[in-house]
């Protein structure tokens, strides 16, 4: 079975809506869940139902923390290569205006090695 999760998010300075996923149930999941379900089936109890009732329960908001820690963790992963990204675009322009501030220092330097006084020719 495979499900996703939606996730709201800032890109770039804009809201939007991105899905995380798909997943796939693994195979520890899906022994959990099988075992619930046979404690549900064989509980006539109303004190033993209380307690597989408090345990799926506990599973529950275990499994809920570790989804949204998950989930803002990936927030911050793809703000973390936004932030990156315009990083590089900014090393990238800083780098080509030295590479041209560079030329223009070779095509005179390479001028000036003429003669030794370049104003006299």
């Amino acid at each position: 079975m495979k499900f996703a999760v939606p996730v709201q998010l800032e890109w770039e300075g804009k809201p939007c809506t991105a899905v995380m996923g798909p997943f796939q149930h693994s195979m520890e999941r899906e022994f959990a869940l099988a075992t619930s379900r046979k404690a549900l089936k064989e509980c006539n109890d109303p004190a033993e139902l209380k307690e597989v009732a408090n345990s799926l329960l506990e599973g529950w908001a275990m499994m809920n923390t570790a989804l949204q820690g998950t989930m803002l963790e990936n927030m911050q992963l793809r703000q973390a290569v936004a932030v990156r990204d315009s990083s590089l675009e900014a090393a990238e322009a800083l780098l080509n205006e030295a590479v041209k501030s560079l030329q223009k220092y070779e095509k005179q330097s390479a001028s000036s090695r003429k003669g030794l006084w370049p104003w006299r020719r």
